[in-house]
């Protein structure tokens, strides 16, 4: 069956995970000779390198230190991207928060016959991904928000006809929120990309225990967490050095890094900044362990990235696929953190094993063909269900 298919995400300032699966989906629909689009509003030169071969349609606007007027800004600017370029495919592919006001009041302007079926990849609920954004207890913002998810939730029942999402947790708490059953669709792994160890790779210094923490710097992500840990290991693990690897700013980062400061941690702890593909594959092998930590929003791929470098991973009970790692017995899951860092510690080649069983594991079933070609089944059921055929221009 063919299909076009219109891809939908706000600001693209950041290559993260929920970039990754964007250019992974739209390097499937290339290859397997899908027309597709995407609309957004800012991109990064290296995002949009890496789609090459996928129409863009940007809509770019200067940022701000205000999260909720560049919601905004993204909201309208998705809306009329969509209004304006919508009516030329089958589907709308809608991702991360706010992409589905894209699709409000209604997919197209009403002189057009007819709408288009919206499949929501959603990484996660907006009431996760903004749950801690409102700050304390201010009541205008607390109130808006409401609103906002209020807002979502008719739009969500309205128009969208098909879900995915990444696996069981996020698909019980999806149903919870929306009153909606979604597709269970893993994402794929860079298992070769991961897997190969890279060229400027070398070996750490004698006595080095490497902890790596890869995520925006975000309560969510919950490196304030990996430097507690790193307090009470110091002085057992005089070697153990902790690697903040991802990009943040405003008042979380000014508080780790005052943690650092107030408990004498600067020795043991280095902040990265944002690092990209080529350099985040070396920190994957220079590490004895990654620690994952997370609260129940996002990184969802990351523990699996390390697992593809043969590098032990650590993760939260509340890390969205912790399930998968704690059944396939690959990692461990646990909320002792310190706990588990020192049982690596004194059974690395152990936990090395461990990872070794995971490469294989993501080897064979994590692949992003086997993610492209289930979303594309999405697409057709969607399309059927709408019956809605393409408009002539």
């Amino acid at each position: 069956m063919a299909m076009r298919v219109l891809i939908v995400q706000p600001s693209m300032n950041i290559y993260g995970g929920a970039e990754l699966v964007i250019v992974k989906l739209a390097e499937y629909l290339a290859n397997t000779g899908i027309e597709h689009a995407l609309v957004t509003t800012n991109i990064l030169p290296e995002i949009e390198k890496d789609l090459c071969r996928t129409t863009i349609f940007k809509s770019p606007y200067k940022r701000s230190d205000n999260w909720q007027l560049d919601a905004l800004k993204d909201m309208w600017l998705l809306n009329n991207a969509v209004r304006r370029h919508g009516k030329k495919y089958d589907v709308i592919n809608i991702h991360n928060c706010p992409a589905e006001f894209s699709v409000f009041p209604a997919n197209f302007p009403a002189f057009f016959s007819t709408s288009r079926p919206a499949v929501w990849l959603c990484n996660e609920p907006p009431e996760v991904s903004l749950g801690s954004l409102a700050g304390d207890n201010e009541m205008p913002i607390m109130f808006a928000q409401k609103v906002f998810y209020a807002t979502g939730k008719q739009i969500v029942k309205r128009y969208v006809k098909q879900v995915v999402v990444s696996d069981k947790f996020n698909a019980r708490r999806f149903a919870e929120i929306y009153s909606m059953e979604p597709h269970v669709i893993h994402y794929g792994v860079d298992y070769d990309f991961f897997s190969t160890v890279p060229e400027d790779f070398y070996v750490k210094r004698g006595g080095e225990f490497i902890v790596l923490h890869v995520g925006r710097l975000t309560e969510f992500k919950n490196q304030k967490e990996s430097l507690r840990c790193v307090k009470v290991l110091k002085k057992e693990i005089p070697g153990i050095r902790l690697v903040l690897a991802g990009y943040g700013e405003g008042a979380y980062v000014n508080e780790l890094k005052s943690y650092v400061l107030e408990e004498g941690l600067q020795e043991h702890v280095l902040f990265s900044g944002h690092v990209n593909r080529e350099r985040l594959r070396v920190f994957y092998h220079r590490a004895d362990v990654l620690l994952h930590p997370i609260r129940p929003q996002g990184g969802w791929l990351t523990p699996f990235e390390a697992l593809s470098s043969g590098t032990p991973v650590i993760v939260s009970k509340e890390m969205a696929a912790s399930g998968i790692i704690e059944d396939e017995g690959i990692g461990i899951v646990t909320n002792d953190y310190a706990a588990a860092l020192r049982e690596v510690y004194r059974s690395l080649r152990k936990y090395k094993d461990t990872a070794t069983y995971g490469k294989l594991y993501i080897r064979d079933n994590l692949r992003w063909e086997n993610f492209g070609a289930a979303m594309v089944k999405v697409f057709q059921s969607a399309s059927q269900i709408d019956k809605a055929g393409p408009l002539t221009t």
